[in-house]
């Protein structure tokens, strides 16, 4: 080990001082996304807005949104890393500094991808649930009046029968079995519904 760090050089340990905690951070950051923490991205300041249209929110025509904490911190990995195997080869400064830049940068750009990708899976998943908007369908759990609790409806969405958690405004409780219309959408999961034969 010792003799490896010597044989990199002034320019070398200097790459490898910025590729080892850079590193370490985004392995640190990869553990704790995969156990439900560390996401840097941005998400909906009120998570139970009601939706009532099937509007476009607009973000998949948005710009890649390359200055995230995650994305720097792949670019000072990258960078390190690959200005430390440059300096290892006997490239000269600029050219090794150039090349890891460009690597880095190309990281950031290949996370910023990855996170757009994963955003447009979970606004997908969104659209999904819009699309039953406008639907009619059966009481399957008693919905209490006035948002005061939740129940369940089944309905047929996108030709498959599903259960859903739904609430309503109506003033009296929504028995079983009884139809109702699907008027909008609460959070990301639970229906607004009213009685059909109020439509």
């Amino acid at each position: 080990m010792a003799q490896w760090w010597e044989a990199l050089g002034s320019t070398g340990q200097v790459f490898a001082c910025i590729a080892i905690p850079a590193t370490v951070m985004l392995l640190i950051q990869l553990v704790l996304t995969f156990m439900g923490f560390g996401d840097d991205t941005d998400s909906d300041a009120d998570g139970d807005a009601d939706v009532d249209t099937a509007e476009d929110s607009g973000f998949l025509g948005g710009d890649l949104q390359l200055f995230t904490l995650r994305g720097f911190i792949a670019f000072f990995s990258v960078l390190g890393w690959v200005g430390t195997i440059c300096c290892g080869g006997g490239l000269h400064l600029a050219v090794s500094i150039l090349i890891a830049a460009l690597s880095g940068f190309a990281a950031m750009l290949l996370i910023a991808f990855i996170m757009k990708w994963l955003m447009r899976l979970q606004y997908d998943g969104t659209e999904n649930i819009k699309d039953a908007l406008g639907v009619s369908g059966t009481v399957y759990l008693r919905i209490p009046p006035a948002r005061s609790g939740k129940g369940k409806i089944s309905a047929v969405i996108n030709g498959k029968l599903c259960e859903k958690s739904a609430v309503t405004d109506e003033e009296t409780t929504l028995e079983r079995g009884e139809e109702v219309t699907v008027m909008g959408i609460s959070g990301e999961e639970t229906l607004i519904v009213r009685r059909k034969n109020r439509i």
